[in-house]
Parts: C-alpha cells; structure tokens; sequence
C-alpha cells in the first residue's frame, strides 16, 4: 500500500475548518493540533475538611513550588494545584500531575491519591529516571537538532490528562509508577529543518503502560519506515511551508507536536518514522505587511505505516481548483457553499488555505432566481440558499478569487481564480446530492514549482468524483459520463483552445502542449446522459519554466 495513491483521495484539509478566519487564521496550529487539558465543569460541593497538600521537591532535594493538575478519576474535573499549601477539594481519587523543574532540568511525576479530610503526596524529582531515546546505527546528517518530549498520561479518564515535558536545553527525567491507570510516551526527532535534497528526517517514539523504571529506549532504524515528503511551491498564497508528524491513535502521546521542515522553498526530503498511526501535517504562512507571519492553512494527511515499507505523500500540487463538495437539496432547499474553491487535487474535498471572495449565482428557466456573494472575510462562510419551487433544471455558477488583504501573495501565485458551474434537476421536498460530478484535474509531470518544460507536452489527469454532500443528502445512482472534454488558456482565460481528451489507464486525461512561455489555464466539462453537466475552469493551472 503506498501513500502516492492514497493520497489522492479526500484528505482533510484545514481550509474548510477555519470559517472565522480572521481571528483563527494566525493560530491554526497551535489551536488545531495542541489540545489544551480541559477543566471540569459542574464540581461537587467542597467539604470543609476535604484538602489536598501536594510537596514538590527538586533534583537537589529543594522544595520548590509548581502548579499541578488534580485530575478527580471518577468525575474527569481538573483543579490547579499550587504545591505546598492547602487546596480544597471534593472527596475522592485524584491522578495528581506535576512537572518539578530546576536550572537544568525537568521532571514529570503522577500520583494517585485519596482526598478525604487532610490528604497529602510528594513529587520528589530525586526519584526520577533520565529519558533518552537513541536510534541504531545513530542518525546520519549534518546539521541534525534532536529534541526529546515525553508525556504522562491518564488512560482511565474519557478526557485527555497529561503532563509533558522536553529535554531541549535541558535533562529529561521522569518518575516511575507502575499503575495502569497511567501511560508513558517518548518522542524523538532528529531534524535539519531544511528539506534539502538528500536529508532525511527522524521522528521515533515508544509508549507504556505505567511509568517505566527504565524510561530509555534504542531504537533499531530497521524498524521505522520510511515517507518521502514533497512539497512544491506555486499554488501556496504562503511564502513559508512546515511539515510536522504527529503520532495519533496512541494510549499516550498522541499529537506531540514538533515541527520537521520549515522552509520557503520547494522540499523533497525522507521522514523516517516508527510504525503505528501518524498525522503528516504540511502548513503554510505568509508575510503580513505590517512584518508579521500568519498560518493560512494546510492538510494533514492520517496514515497507518509499517515497518520496513516506503510511501509517498505530494504536497501543493498545481491546479488548485472546485473541491469535491457538490450542491444539495435538503427538504427542497438547494444548498451550496462558496468558499470551497482552492482545492488541492491531491486533498479535493475542502479548501487548501483560507482567504478567497466569491459570487454564486443560481438561475432557472434562463432567469436568475439567486445571487450571493462572499466580499471576503465572512466570519461564518457564505452559502446559497434557495427554496425550489418548480421542479426542473437549474444552473448554479460559483466564481471565486483569492483573497487575503493582510499579506502580500507570492509573484507569478497559480490558481488565483476558479469558477465552476453545475447543472441539474432539483425538485420540492427531496433530500439529495445534486446528480452531477465533481472535476479534479492533476497535471502530471511538473517539477518543484509546478511547471512544465517549454513546448513540451503535459497530461492533465481529469477526475470525476461523486460524493454525498450532506448525511441526509441521498447520494442516488450515479448518471452514466456521455462527454469528457477540455480546454486550455495561454493568456489567462482570455482565449481557449480545445484539447484532445481520452482515457490513461482508465483515467480521463486531457492532453497540454504547453507554449513557450507564461502558464497554462485550464477548463473541463463532464456532461452526463441525462444533460447534466459540470464545467470547471481554473486561471493559471500550471506554469510554464
């Protein structure tokens, strides 16, 4: 199983998640992938005598004041603890929670405790076992930074209870507790930040039930597998683009987050990664006018790996475009969402970044019935609504630009205007996705930058996915294809010129010679049996250099 062909289904992109993009836009990652402890609402009364006394020595044997989480086993509330003096708390079982820290290190510590009357614990750091984790034979690389993390976790709490700590600039330790009521998880990266030709990045982790004695690990490379990560430049309103791996779906650890490449240039580099369930997150921010930097977005590809095995993941391909996101009707109310219309093909289901402005008109019987439009910034997204009166064929048009006041886009930026429009029956009272295809079309054969070579001859992958719009939006049968056909624009979509268009290994595929110079436009139609059709172009697919 490689990732090369996974990867063109529908990922998840944060594109679509960020419909308040003004205030979320320069906090993705740090609000999307670092979830925060959540604090427990609806507290038992407090006893009077009920009190929690939590002592925290350092290294040194120096008592020191933290403040920790007391997470109550029965009911999931969470309280901060200041160590060293009194806290009232309810009766009960508490997972406490502390990380003890000195001028050169950290210690991670968890105690079970029962509060009822004057209850008192100790975090002594003395206690604490050095965390390291090694690879055999040692990365190879110039230039490689290696940072551990590690976590304690709270398996038995639906919520999600940890402390962490790292050893960057400093010692690691932890404290060993052999109840299962707890996990223990290690990250380990080695990265050069670069993605340059030729280097390889290390992300490796291990995890426990309990805090183990002996919280060191050498892992063999034999063991990892191995993601060749690609990101291109072109498309992106960014001018930066990172690429972290996550681990998810762990007892412990899940979402550690540490970033491998950060680079403004196009990337091909190796990640080496343990076996298991991984998030391969690829982000991009761009330059505010003011000097400072926002996240516009990104995708994360999820992926179960195997030791030994090799895949692939394409990241920022060309030909942003329409998503896979098709016009519904529910209880006869045709619905559609403008802000769906950069699309990378590779992640077609939602946007790949945030900032656009659309106009979405839906007409019927040659009138318009509906206009909305989208001016950019709308806190909640935009989308067209129209009650269907008479059943019978109607048109929708959804035209979008890119749109991102605050920073300056790229020079020469591909795929800055999309429009797509869609074709159907709709009648009163149904519940259904509109019975018409998606296009997604994926140029072949560009380089880095999303270009084809002058002159040369580019096959322009066109595909036609149907997907259910909405859970109660019945999918239906799918209408049989009755015409594929394309297009292509030199000057921008001022003028076209049909191409020829036929089946690649059972892949409707339009064929490009491309010009001497300038970029490449391009259009495509599905028309189906029954009349239907989807027509979708996209303003500067791919360049040409």
């Amino acid at each position: 199983m490689e990732l090369s062909s996974l990867s063109d289904r529908a990922g998840f992109s944060l594109g679509s998640s960020f419909r308040s993009r003004r205030s979320l836009a320069s906090r993705i990652v740090a609000a999307a992938l670092v979830p925060a402890i959540v604090l427990g609402s609806g507290v038992p009364a407090v006893a009077a005598g009920n009190t929690l006394t939590l002592t925290t020595l350092d290294r040194n044997g120096k008592k020191v004041t933290v403040t920790a989480n007391a997470v109550n086993l029965s009911t999931n509330s969470t309280y901060s603890v200041k160590s060293n003096k009194p806290k009232k708390l309810p009766k009960g079982s508490y997972a406490v929670l502390a990380s003890v820290k000195d001028g050169s290190s950290t210690t991670l510590g968890v105690r079970t405790v029962k509060v009822s009357g004057a209850s008192k614990t100790t975090v002594d750091a003395r206690k604490g076992k050095k965390v390291a984790v090694g690879l055999s034979p040692s990365p190879a690389g110039e230039g490689l930074d290696g940072d551990t993390v590690a976590q304690i976790c709270v398996r038995t709490t639906s919520l999600r209870h940890v402390v962490e700590g790292s050893d960057w600039n400093r010692s690691l330790y932890v404290i060993p507790n052999s109840s299962k009521t707890y996990a223990f998880a290690a990250l380990r990266t080695w990265a050069d930040g670069s993605g340059l030709p030729g280097s390889t990045q290390y992300a490796v982790m291990y995890t426990t039930t309990g805090v183990p004695t002996n919280p060191s690990r050498t892992i063999k490379q034999s063991s990892l597998a191995t993601v060749d990560v690609t990101a291109r430049r072109g498309p992106s309103g960014g001018n930066l683009s990172d690429f972290v791996a996550q681990p998810t779906g762990r007892s412990c650890g899940s979402h550690i987050y540490r970033n491998l490449v950060g680079s403004e240039a196009a990337y091909r580099t190796k990640v080496k990664v343990t076996a298991g369930k991984w998030d391969f997150r690829a982000g991009s921010s761009g330059s505010a006018k003011d000097g400072s930097s926002y996240n516009i977005g990104g995708y994360t590809a999820t992926r179960t790996v195997v030791a030994g095995k090799s895949y692939n993941l394409n990241f920022f391909r060309s030909a942003w475009g329409p998503s896979t996101r098709l016009p519904v009707v529910l209880n006869g109310r045709i619905s559609y969402s403008l802000n769906d219309m950069f699309a990378d093909p590779g992640f077609p289901r939602d946007s790949a970044e945030v900032g656009d402005k659309a106009t979405a008109t839906l007409t019927f019987g040659g009138k318009t019935v509906k206009t909305v439009k989208d001016k950019g910034w709308d806190p909640y997204g935009t989308a067209l609504e129209y009650k269907v009166k008479k059943a019978g064929w109607y048109k929708l048009t959804n035209t979008a630009s890119r749109h991102y006041p605050e920073i300056t886009f790229p020079a020469g930026m591909l795929s800055p205007k999309t429009s797509v429009t869609y074709r159907f029956k709709a009648k009163p009272n149904t519940w259904v996705t509109a019975p018409v295809y998606a296009i997604t079309m994926l140029p072949t054969g560009l380089d880095l930058n999303n270009r084809a070579k002058p002159g040369s001859s580019t096959n322009v992958q066109l595909k036609l996915p149907r997907l259910k719009g909405e859970p109660d939006a019945k999918l239906g049968k799918n209408s049989k294809v009755k015409t594929v056909t394309a297009k292509a624009s030199f000057d921008g979509g001022k003028t076209w010129r049909s191409v020829k268009v036929k089946k690649v290994s059972g892949v409707w595929t339009a064929q490009v010679t491309n010009p001497p110079s300038g970029a490449v436009s391009l259009r495509a139609r599905v028309t189906d049996t029954t009349g239907g059709y989807t027509d979708v172009t996209i303003i500067r697919a791919y360049a040409i250099g």
